[in-house]
């Protein structure tokens, strides 16, 4: 089921225009035509993309009559979101890099988890497999109800507004999917650390030469799971800090947009609980990026504390050397450590800035 649903995740990746490469059979591949393709859809939709969002802001204002701070606010958060997809879809072929850099690794990871009697999917940890349930359920749920919401908002049912709803939809839902590719990434590699480590504790326990022979294995396995992290975080690093700051802007304008909404202009309670629902379920979809990424580091610096016990051999004090040395840091453009702390530092600034608008909406009001 997880095969399918990260296949079907790429194909809608590709059809939107953020990656030219192809998933099938646990393989990236790229065509002529799938790279065509993705950049006559960059194209367009950088060419299309101010004209919809600007008649987009007509319809809006010409609903109803909202206070000035909210028009203001509406145009800061189209502008940042358009700067966002920019540099998105500009910066496409280094994640298809990143995908590249994670082929032979995924490859090498599926065999050990074979050989090692993990099979598929049910061989992962099973918070590991939580996790990723998870993630796909808030992706999926901010693309649908976005969706969803677009489709409500259209004025009429012709075909000019159809074909804008369903550019500006799909649009949208780029600044969800990116993310996502970052989260696959870092999640098969803390799955190879779980696996690493789920070996290396039988072979400790073994008294047998040929499983002691096969840690030297592992532990190369290890280095170059720790080199590709680096690796696919050096790529991610711009984009994710993009991508932060998106979700900071929206998280500050949505925010203050529930709070005008809900008290100061009459909303229907429907609309009420959906934006809440929407706001939360936002918060969550990043919070599980951070706590990846937390949780790599994790599996990275696994403790060895039960290994006290056995007799240590040349090999497996070797390794303890080699563990204790190597460190995992996901550093995003060497301003901040990727980290649950940092996204509730992000959520304390979101706040302050909630307020700092509330308090301008007041002044402005009089």
């Amino acid at each position: 089921m997880v095969s399918w649903i990260v296949e079907l995740y790429f194909r809608y990746s590709l059809a939107i225009g953020i990656t030219s490469q192809q998933f099938s059979s646990r393989k990236f591949y790229t065509t002529l035509f799938s790279r065509t393709y993705a950049l006559i859809a960059n194209i367009i939709t950088l060419t299309m993309l101010p004209i919809v969002m600007w008649q987009v802001r007509s319809v809006f204002l010409a609903k109803r009559h909202y206070p000035q701070l909210i028009l203001i606010t509406n145009d800061v958060r189209y502008t940042v979101s358009f700067l966002i997809i920019l540099y998105t879809l500009l910066s496409r072929g280094f994640r298809d890099t990143a995908l590249k850099e994670m082929q032979p690794l995924l490859l090498t990871l599926f065999r050990e988890e074979k050989r090692c009697g993990y099979k598929g999917i049910d061989g992962v940890r099973r918070s590991l497999r939580i996790l990723l349930f998870v993630k796909f359920f808030t992706l999926s749920w901010l693309c649908i109800t976005d969706i969803i919401f677009l489709f409500y908002s259209s004025d009429a049912v012709i075909w000019v507004n159809i074909a804008r709803f369903l550019f500006l939809s799909n649009t949208n839902n780029i600044l969800e999917m990116v993310p996502m590719g970052y989260f696959l990434a870092l999640w098969h590699i803390a799955r190879g650390f779980d696996c690493v480590n789920r070996r290396l504790d039988q072979i400790v326990k073994s008294k047998s030469t040929r499983d002691q022979k096969e840690l030297q294995h592992l532990w190369f396995l290890h280095t170059c799971l720790t080199k590709t992290a680096l690796n696919i975080n050096k790529i991610y690093a711009p984009q994710m800090l993009a991508t932060r700051f998106d979700h900071f802007v929206i998280g500050v304008i949505q925010a203050y947009w529930g709070a005008v909404f809900t008290f100061d202009l009459s909303t229907s309670f429907l609309w009420v609980v959906y934006g809440s629902v929407q706001y939360h379920v936002r918060s969550l979809d990043y919070y599980l990026i951070d706590y990846m990424c937390d949780v790599a580091v994790e599996y990275h610096d696994s403790a060895r504390h039960s290994w006290s016990e056995i007799r240590w051999t040349k090999e497996i004090s070797s390794y303890v050397v080699y563990a204790n040395s190597s460190k995992l840091q996901l550093w995003t453009c060497g301003l901040f450590q990727a980290n649950r702390s940092m996204w509730f530092g992000m959520i304390s600034s979101v706040f302050y800035y909630i307020l700092v608008l509330l308090q301008f909406h007041l002044v402005m009001g009089k």
